[in-house]
């Protein structure tokens, strides 16, 4: 049975260093020791970091530095995670860190230095040893819609927990759900953070959760997704939440429909959803949608897959990812033959490329229209 209770951690490099190997050795290593990882990457601000950790509601943080600038960027991360009313958040730094400065960081909070040819059995059983962070029940702050209640609201409400609504903000309509769909590797991430730009843009308020796969054997997760999308920690329109998703769940974590109804109350207007990687069959995010995006990409399958059932049954938009491909034109013309058939519903196809900045505005278009013409889930 799922440990409601699992720990989150987010893994992160700041400042300019740019070696990520021993990062990701240990973001691997730390889900398949049965934590939840969200790796927030590399060159990243301390804002950003603990923007990360906030959307995240993570238990810890974990930082890796090896440029020597440890003393100038671990006091600002700390200095941001009590401001950001995040102080009780527990601080691993990890790489070359000379003896001396090892007590100064530690005077400043950090829990933890661990250096070179520490294991990651060393690592985790520190974790496992230290107490669980608190997650308090939301008080006042919920009706001021706080960011950080927010937060929480979510976590309660992927573990099932039901909020009381007396306690909540009233909201307005109930937001549009945008699912984004399609086969590992197909580039949902990065075309969902080219989505973002565009959505802000129009001045709409975006969430965006993003589903990963969870370890059948260990419970452990290791949660990518946001690396690909925009860090913009002083935009406060933004939310994004990684989800641990079972497996056998067809691409979808458990209790989304809950935490939409918490984005609307918290008035976001745009809920993305981002699948696992999924199948023919993992149709079961047309019941959280009102628009489902399926992606496709050239190189991967002949006409024949097009005629099996599954995902292109659900589709409202299909779109030709990758478009700067060679053969993408030829793809969408099959895809075109095996939707546009007599009786058939007309389902739009739109080619990106995300990687040159092509056809994401036109395909924001195709998602208002499918708004428009399909409605929304309605008002809470």
């Amino acid at each position: 049975m799922e440990n409601p209770n699992r720990q989150r951690i987010v893994l992160a490099k700041v400042g300019l260093d740019g070696h990520d190997r021993g990062i990701k050795v240990v973001a691997r290593g730390l889900r398949d020791a049965g934590f939840h990882v969200i790796y927030a990457g590399i060159w990243q601000s301390p804002e950003a970091v603990v923007r990360a950790v906030a959307d995240e509601d993570a238990d810890w943080l974990g930082l890796s530095l090896l440029s020597g600038a440890h003393m100038t960027l671990v006091p600002r991360v700390m200095e941001l995670l009590r401001s950001a009313g995040l102080g009780d958040v527990q601080v691993l730094v990890g790489g070359i860190i000379p003896e001396q400065d090892v007590a100064a960081l530690k005077q400043l909070g950090v829990a933890q230095v661990f250096g070179p040819g520490t294991t990651i059995d060393e690592i985790g059983h520190f974790l496992r040893e230290r107490p669980n962070r608190s997650h308090p029940a939301p008080a006042e702050s919920t009706a001021k819609g706080d960011r950080n209640t927010l937060s929480r609201l979510v976590s309660a409400a992927a573990r099932g927990e039901s909020p009381d609504t007396n306690r909540l903000p009233a909201g307005t309509a109930a937001p549009h759900v945008i699912a984004v769909t399609g086969g590992g590797g197909v580039g949902k991430s990065t075309l969902i953070g080219k989505l973002i730009e565009v959505i802000r843009a129009a001045g709409r308020k975006v969430a965006v959760l993003a589903c990963d796969p969870r370890s059948p054997i260990t419970g452990g997760a290791l949660l990518g997704d946001r690396i690909r999308m925009p860090s913009r920690p002083d935009d406060d329109s933004l939310f994004i939440r990684s989800l641990a998703t079972p497996s056998g769940q067809s691409g979808v974590a458990p209790h989304v429909d809950r935490m939409v109804d918490l984005f609307g109350r918290f008035e976001y207007d745009t809920v993305i959803v981002e699948t696992v990687g999924a199948g023919q069959g993992d149709t079961a995010i047309r019941d959280v949608a009102d628009v489902v995006c399926v992606l496709v990409q050239p190189e991967t399958g002949d006409e024949l897959q097009w005629e099996k059932a599954g995902q292109l049954e659900i589709a409202d938009i299909v779109v030709v990812h990758k478009a700067d491909l060679p053969s993408a034109e030829y793809v969408e013309s099959q895809i075109r033959e095996h939707l546009n058939l007599p009786g058939c519903r007309p389902v739009p196809i739109v080619r990106v490329s995300s990687s040159k900045s092509i056809g994401v505005p036109e395909l924001w278009d195709a998602i208002e229209e499918a708004l428009e013409s399909h409605g929304s889930r309605g008002t809470m």
